[in-house]
C-alpha cells in the first residue's frame, strides 16, 4: 500500500510539474518572450506599396513606421540645416525620430563599407553626392524605390530605376566681382573665357569634377578637350579646393571671376550686398544631392515615409523657404534671392557618367589643369 500511495504522489507530483511549466511556457509567450517575427525587409515593403495608392498607401507607411519608431540617416549636410528639416518631419509625424549622423562626402562610403564588414548595417537612408550615389548603386548597398511624388520632379533628377532621388540642387555658375567687372562686359558664354583680357583674371578649383564631367558631355569630348587645355593656358588661379574660399578671395579682389562658383553661395553675398554678380552659361550644371534607401535598412516603412516626405510638397517647401537649399519640385515657391538661379534649365550631373569615369576624369583634370 504504502509503494503504491508513493507512486500515485510521484505521478500526480510529475504531472503537477508538467502543468506548470506548460503554462509557464504559455505565459513567457504572451508577454513577449518568444522569439518575434522577422521583420519586413525592404523588398517586402516596396513590393507591397506598388499595389497601394493615396491614402491607403499613406496609412500602410504610417502603420509601418509606428512600429519601427526610428529611422537612421547619414548625410553630408551641414549641422545648420540638417536640423530644420528633422525638426519639421518630426512635427508632422511624432511617432518617428531622425537619427542623423553627419558625415563629409569623402567619409560615408568607408563609414558603410566597414559597418557592412562587420555585419552591422546600421543606416537606413544616405543623402551625398553623385559619386556616393553611383557608388551605394554598384556596390549593391542600396536598393530601388520609385516614389510616387517623383512624377513632379524633372528628368535627370532622379535615376529611372530609383536607386537614388534629389532632394536639391546645387548649381554651378561663373560669379564676377562686380567693381573690377562691369555688368555688361561679364562673359555670356565659356568661350567668352578665352579672350584675351581675361588671362591671369579667374580663379578655379582644383577638384571640379562634376562640372568638368557635364562641361564634356555637353560639348563632346574632343570639343570640350580642345577647351580646357584653351582654358588652362588662361593663367588660372587655383588657390584649393574650397569654393567658398575661391568666392571670398574673389571678393577681396584677388581675382575678377570665379568659375564655378556655387550659386547658392553667390546669390547669398549678393543679398548682403558683397560685390558679386553671376551668369548662368550653357552648358548650365546642377548637381543633385541624391537620397538613397539601403537595401538592408532595418525601418524600411518610416524610411519610405521620409522619402515621400522629403519630396512632397510640405518637404521641398520646408526645404526651399526654411533652410533654405534650391530644391527641385515642379511648383514650390523659392526664396527671392534663389529665384534667379531657375531662369535657365540645369544640366544635371550624372552620376552614371560621373561615376565609372572619375579615375579617368580626375587624371585629365590634373594633367590639364597640371594640379599636383
Amino acid at each position: 500500500m504504502l509503494d503504491a500511495s508513493y507512486s500515485r504522489s510521484a505521478e500526480i507530483l510529475m504531472i503537477r510539474q508538467i502543468l506548470g511549466l506548460f503554462i509557464l511556457t504559455a505565459a513567457t509567450c504572451l508577454i513577449g518572450g518568444a522569439e518575434p517575427l522577422p521583420a519586413a525587409t525592404v523588398d517586402e515593403v516596396a513590393r507591397s506599396v506598388r499595389s497601394l495608392t493615396g491614402a491607403q498607401r499613406k496609412s500602410f507607411l504610417e502603420e509601418g513606421a509606428r512600429k519601427e519608431g526610428e529611422v537612421v540617416w547619414y548625410t553630408s549636410m551641414s549641422l545648420t540645416d540638417f536640423p530644420k528639416i528633422v525638426g519639421a518631419f518630426e512635427r508632422s509625424h511624432p511617432y518617428v525620430k531622425i537619427k542623423t549622423n553627419r558625415l563629409s562626402q569623402s567619409s560615408v562610403m568607408p563609414k558603410i563599407e566597414t559597418e557592412a564588414r562587420a555585419g552591422h548595417h546600421a543606416v537606413d537612408l544616405v543623402a551625398s553626392a553623385p559619386v556616393e550615389m553611383w557608388e551605394l548603386k554598384q556596390r549593391n548597398f542600396s536598393a530601388p524605390y520609385l516614389s510616387p511624388e517623383l512624377k513632379a520632379f524633372p528628368a535627370g533628377s532622379f535615376d529611372p530605376q530609383g536607386y537614388w532621388s534629389s532632394t536639391e540642387v546645387t548649381p554651378i555658375v561663373l560669379a564676377f566681382n562686380t567693381k573690377l567687372v562691369a555688368a555688361d562686359d561679364a562673359p555670356k558664354s565659356y568661350q567668352d573665357l578665352l579672350l584675351p583680357k581675361w588671362r591671369g583674371k579667374m580663379n578655379f578649383g582644383s577638384d571640379e569634377y562634376a562640372w568638368y564631367s557635364v562641361m564634356l558631355d555637353g560639348m563632346g569630348k574632343a570639343k570640350g578637350m580642345d577647351f580646357m587645355r584653351a582654358l588652362a593656358r588662361q593663367q588660372l588661379h587655383i588657390p584649393g579646393g574650397s569654393s567658398i574660399m575661391r568666392l571670398q578671395l574673389m571678393l577681396a579682389g584677388e581675382s575678377a571671376m570665379v568659375i564655378a562658383a556655387r550659386g547658392r553661395r553667390a546669390t547669398e553675398y549678393k543679398e548682403k550686398g558683397a560685390p558679386v554678380d553671376f551668369r548662368l552659361l550653357d552648358p548650365y550644371p546642377g548637381e543633385p544631392n541624391g537620397l538613397a534607401l539601403m537595401r538592408r535598412a532595418a525601418h524600411p516603412h518610416a524610411s519610405m515615409l521620409f522619402i515621400d516626405w522629403m519630396l512632397s510638397e510640405e518637404g521641398q517647401t520646408v526645404l526651399a523657404q526654411q533652410v533654405p537649399r534650391i530644391t527641385l519640385r515642379k511648383g514650390v515657391k523659392q526664396i527671392p534671392r534663389h529665384q534667379e538661379l531657375y531662369k535657365k534649365e540645369f544640366v544635371f550631373v550624372n552620376p552614371a557618367s560621373l561615376g565609372p569615369n572619375l579615375t579617368e576624369l580626375i587624371a585629365s583634370y590634373q594633367q590639364v589643369f597640371n594640379i599636383r
